[in-house]
């Protein structure tokens, strides 16, 4: 019996077999408690957005085209903020017009706004040289739009600035270099040395004299002959409507005469009187939106002056607002 008490304490004093016994016994035992894991939610900081542009800015590509304004010749990225300029090779003779070392060429570029605008302009320069204007323009709000204009480039290395929006406080500026090959309509002259032959001696030839009998001939006689008159037919006078090249290439002159005539006003250009009759002249085309080819000549003679004439190029230089070049 004490045997058995002491076996029955042993088993009690046990870890392992005393739990189970007091579970048999009717005794409460508890599991372990755990806990979940505790997970920590970081709340992400909101992403900035640089605000988008909202005036005019230019975009896209330079590109060079025929006149038909959809086959491309050459293009290139306009560059805006970096110092790389990107180049266009072309020849004088992708040129539509040429003229005394001037190549005008048909340009497209685009420009796009976030705010709707209207009655912006666009000037584009190359070297500092004024090349071409475009106003009135109007633009919607995230809307793209194709300008189309037609500067005169030199031969050899110009370096395009488009200025986009250029009368507000923050134009938008881009650059592109389009190198010219050829002459684009110059002069040359050339020095060909004069050639010297060394005289040929040859000996005199003697031949017997020939001598014939005097021929007598009656005289001929033929009636008179009458030939009805021809009436050439009338040549056909081509004519030019918008949309054509040339009615472009004379709405950039009436574009560029008419800001010379509003600007010039007062500043003691010699030929301002011409230039008020030359635009006079080109506003009556542009309205009746038809011109034939001995007028499209005519007019487009006087222009040339005007382009080609220094005087005239200063006074547009000091009249035009300059920016800063990149």
């Amino acid at each position: 019996m004490k045997a058995q008490a002491l076996i029955f304490s042993m088993m009690l004093a046990s870890p392992l077999v005393a739990p189970s016994f007091a579970a048999t016994l009717g005794g409460s035992t508890e599991p372990p408690k755990t806990e979940p894991p505790r997970t920590t939610v970081t709340t992400p900081k909101p992403t900035t957005v640089a605000p988008l542009p909202t005036g005019p800015q230019v975009t896209g590509l330079f590109r060079i085209v025929k006149p038909d304004g959809n086959t491309v010749i050459q293009q290139a990225p306009i560059g805006t903020g970096s110092s790389v300029i990107n180049v266009i090779n072309v020849a004088t003779t992708d040129a539509f017009l040429t003229s005394n070392g001037k190549c005008a060429f048909n340009v497209k570029y685009d420009e796009v706004s976030g705010v709707a605008a209207t009655g912006t302009t666009n000037r584009l320069f190359s070297n500092d040289t004024l090349i071409a204007q475009n106003i009135k323009i109007d633009l919607s709000a995230n809307v793209l739009k194709t300008i189309w204009t037609q500067p005169y480039l030199v031969p050899g290395q110009n370096n395009v600035k488009i200025v986009v929006n250029a009368d507000s406080a923050t134009p938008s500026v881009g650059w592109v270099r389009v190198n010219v090959s050829g002459t684009c309509g110059a002069p040359t002259t050339t020095t060909t040395p004069p050639t010297t032959t060394p005289p040929k001696t040859e000996p005199p030839k003697t031949e017997p004299p020939k001598t014939e009998p005097p021929r007598t001939e009656p005289p001929k006689t033929e009636p008179p002959r009458t030939t009805p008159p021809v009436t050439p037919p009338a040549p056909v006078v081509p004519k030019f409507t918008p949309g054509s090249a040339e009615w472009n290439n004379l709405f950039s002159a009436f574009g560029y005469s008419n800001y010379g005539v509003t600007q010039l006003k007062g500043k003691n250009f010699a030929r301002y009187s011409e230039l008020v009759k030359l635009n006079a002249d080109i506003t009556t085309v542009i309205n009746a939106k038809v011109v034939d080819q001995p007028t499209y000549n005519a007019l487009m003679s006087r222009w040339n002056s005007f382009v080609m004439d220094p005087a005239f190029q200063a006074a547009m230089k000091a009249i035009t607002p300059s920016t800063d070049k990149k």
